[in-house]
């Protein structure tokens, strides 16, 4: 059984092992070696423990106890409105994909995102997790399938 908890600093490692595991081995496809090398410094233990407390919500996925997966919501830079979020560090162990983890981390965001009367989410996504992102919603932003400089693509869920 899966259970969708809030994060503390106690799961930092096994999300960084999670996070940085997926970047070597999936998302390198889509921005190369010198990118992930750069962004790998933001998902050290260290990094982590310190970044992500300060995030609107950061939520991780457990199973037999052991964290396998992880998703955040924060507050959209430079929005003005305080309805504007971003979905951040979506990961699932890689040996757990396909069993419905991601889902629920999704649905568990979702739920917080109706919670801090959120009206837009938006998430920057690889080539790899569009068609993930767009079965609970999300679109590509102003309806156009357009890589960004960064090779991401930029969905938005809208919530009423």
């Amino acid at each position: 059984m899966i259970e969708i908890v809030e994060y503390n600093n106690d799961y930092a490692k096994e999300v960084s092992e999670i996070i940085l595991d997926n970047m070597y081995k999936i998302n390198i496809k889509d921005h190369g070696k010198d990118v992930i090398d750069k962004l790998s410094e933001y998902f050290t233990e260290d990094e982590i423990k310190k970044n992500f407390p300060n995030r609107a919500k950061c939520l991780v996925a457990l199973k037999d106890d052991k964290v396998v997966g992880t998703a955040s919501i924060d507050r959209y830079r430079g929005d003005t409105t305080g309805k504007k979020y971003i979905l951040l560090t979506v990961f699932v162990k890689i040996e757990n994909h396909g069993q419905g983890i991601g889902k629920k981390l999704i649905q568990s965001i979702d739920e917080v995102a109706l919670n801090i009367g959120c009206k837009e989410l938006v998430v920057f996504a690889s080539v790899y997790a569009c068609d993930f992102y767009r079965k609970f919603g999300f679109d590509y932003l102003d309806g156009k399938s357009i890589q960004n400089e960064d090779n991401e693509y930029v969905l938005v869920k809208k919530y009423c």
